[in-house]
């Protein structure tokens, strides 16, 4: 399975086809579900609930997350950027009925 997963990344190769091979392996499918959906649920949640906190637009990051996986995660830090409001918020904001 080693060399069938190294084919994966080998792009004089088919990595396509490498992929699928790799589909036969029962190991394989169960770690490549738990990384799928770690980043469609978790990461994706992630850019949507920072995007409705800062008021950034996330739909295109959160849909490449859902598609392709950390590329999403890169866009929303882009959009963030290229929006003024940083990688990070800068200051996060406390109730005023909190003391």
């Amino acid at each position: 399975p080693m060399a069938e997963f190294n084919d994966v990344f080998d792009p004089s190769g088919d990595p396509q086809a490498a992929m699928l091979g790799m589909m036969r392996y029962p190991n394989f499918v169960s770690e490549e579900w738990s990384h799928v959906l770690t980043w469609d649920l978790f990461v994706g949640r992630w850019i949507w609930l920072d995007g409705i906190k800062r008021g950034v637009f996330t739909s295109h990051s959160v849909l490449l997350c859902n598609l392709i996986g950390p590329p999403g995660l890169l866009l929303h830090w882009a959009t963030c950027i290229v929006t003024g409001k940083g990688l990070t918020p800068s200051e996060v904001p406390v109730d005023e009925g909190e003391s």
